[in-house]
C-alpha cells in the first residue's frame, strides 16, 4: 500500500477516523494514568523520605545518644559475660540439653524428650554460640506454667515457641535458644 492509497481510504471512510480517533483518545487516557500513578507515587515516597530525614534531624539533635551508646554497649557486655562459658559447640549443645531436661525433671514434665540442634554462630557477635532445641512431654496446666517460669529465669535461654495441647494427659512442646560464651573467646565488639 502506498501513501496516496492510505490517504485515499482515510478520506473516503469514515468509520475508520473514528475508530482510530477512539483508539488515540484511549492510548491517551491510558498514558495520562500511568503519569499520574507514577507522579502520585513519587510523591508519597518523597513524603516518606522527608518524614525519616526530619526524624533523623531531630534524633541528630539528641545529646544523649552517645551516653545511650555507652550504656547499650555496657548492658550488651554484661550480659554476653552472664552468658555460660564453653570450651566449644558440643559442650553448648550438652549444657543447654542438661538444662532443659533438669528444668522439665523439676517442673514436673512427664516422658520429657529434649532434643538439642548443632551449636551455630551468631552473626555480628564473635564468640557466642547459639543452639537450638525442641522439649516434649506431658504436663498438666501447673506442670506447663512451672516449666516456662523455670526457663524464663535463665536469661541465656529464650523461648521461641509453646504449643500446649488440652488432651488427656496434655502435651506441651517447646522451642528455645540457648546461648553460650566460648571461653577463650574476646568478647564482642
Amino acid at each position: 500500500m502506498s501513501l496516496a492509497s492510505i490517504t485515499a481510504q482515510w478520506r473516503a471512510n469514515r468509520r475508520l477516523r473514528v475508530f482510530v480517533l477512539l483508539a488515540a483518545v484511549a492510548l491517551l487516557a491510558n498514558v495520562a494514568m500511568a503519569v499520574s500513578a507514577w507522579a502520585g507515587r513519587q510523591q508519597d515516597e518523597y513524603a516518606s523520605g522527608h518524614r525519616l530525614l526530619l526524624r533523623l534531624q531531630q534524633a541528630a539533635a539528641d545529646a544523649a545518644w552517645p551516653e545511650r551508646a555507652e550504656e547499650a554497649e555496657a548492658a550488651r557486655a554484661t550480659l554476653e559475660e552472664s552468658l555460660v562459658a564453653v570450651a566449644g559447640p558440643g559442650q553448648a549443645q550438652a549444657e543447654l540439653q542438661a538444662s532443659l531436661a533438669a528444668a522439665a525433671a523439676t517442673a514436673g514434665l512427664a516422658d520429657a524428650a529434649v532434643r538439642t540442634e548443632a551449636a551455630a554462630a551468631v552473626d555480628g557477635l564473635p564468640g557466642v554460640l547459639e543452639v537450638s532445641a525442641r522439649v516434649a512431654g506431658a504436663a498438666n496446666g501447673p506442670t506447663g506454667t512451672a516449666l516456662l517460669s523455670e526457663l524464663a529465669r535463665q536469661r541465656w535461654i529464650r523461648i521461641d515457641r509453646v504449643e500446649i495441647r488440652d488432651d488427656a494427659p496434655g502435651q506441651v512442646q517447646l522451642v528455645v535458644r540457648g546461648y553460650f560464651r566460648l571461653a577463650d573467646a574476646e568478647p564482642g565488639p
